[in-house]
């Protein structure tokens, strides 16, 4: 399990406070009310005993796997390598829903999101989806954005040609039309939004407000304003501007 734990990228002092924790008996269901460095140890011994084992069966590249996995390290490292606190998202992970293929994510997804607004939207409640996900950490390249969708496309067809679907779906404040109103139109969030047709946008700053400052202030004079895109978000909000979230699809048969 160590071994495995520096393969996908773990803090090094994390891994080693996290060997000696019995997890026997501990299954994912029952995270709830453990503490992190458990929740990390329970999930690092499941990679090992169970998902490794079921991506071998399936003949996924050992690439995919640790690419996929690296995902453990980055949530650690966002909560200060105390272990693992977003233990509900990583599950996705380890029960060979979810699979990091290139730069994007992608989650096999059935969609019962009750939030969605449905009559503008080409499938309906409950139908398969393949939900893209951005992870943090690496530039968001129009080519390296296409090439996974590309990837992801056939890797669905090879290891899971039983999971029918029509749509990549994604639901991110990348994908919100008014973006152009403060962002220059070469900026790789305006050219990753081409990738999708943009059904619609909600005006809820929430995610947005924390992926761009990390998080919310009482009065937006007091956000952030190191990087271009902060600086820019920035006088939008003093301006009046209102952030959002874009709901996006892509048909499959549109990805070659």
């Amino acid at each position: 399990m160590i071994r495995l734990a520096k393969e996908i990228g773990l803090d090094e002092a994390l891994i080693e406070k996290t060997s000696d924790i019995d997890v026997t008996g501990v299954t994912l269901d029952e995270l709830e009310n453990k503490d992190d460095l458990t929740r990390l140890a329970v999930c690092l011994n499941y990679i090992a005993e169970v998902t490794q084992n079921e991506y071998e069966k399936r003949g996924i590249p050992r690439e995919i796997f640790i690419n996929t996995m690296h995902d453990i390290a980055v949530w650690c490292e966002n909560n200060g390598n105390k272990g693992l606190h977003n233990y509900n998202w990583i599950h996705n992970h380890l029960r060979l829903e979810l699979f990091k293929i290139g730069r994007l994510q992608f989650q096999m997804y059935k969609c019962e999101n009750d939030t969605l607004d449905y009559d503008c939207l080409p499938f309906a409640y409950g139908d398969n989806l393949i939900y893209v996900h951005i992870p943090q950490g690496e530039p968001l390249q129009y080519a390296a954005c296409l090439e996974s969708l590309s990837a992801a496309k056939a890797f669905f067809v090879k290891y899971f040609p039983d999971f029918e679907y029509s749509y990549f779906f994604s639901e991110s404040w990348l994908l919100y039309r008014e973006n152009h109103l403060f962002m220059q139109a070469d900026s790789n969030i305006l050219q990753f939004q081409l990738l999708f047709d943009i059904v619609y946008s909600v005006p809820d700053d929430e995610q947005a407000i924390k992926r761009i400052f990390g998080k919310r202030r009482r009065i937006p004079t007091f956000y952030p304003a190191k990087t271009s895109l902060q600086k820019s978000a920035k006088q939008f909000i003093q301006r009046g501007g209102k952030l959002g979230i874009g709901i996006g699809i892509i048909h499959k048969d549109d990805i070659y």
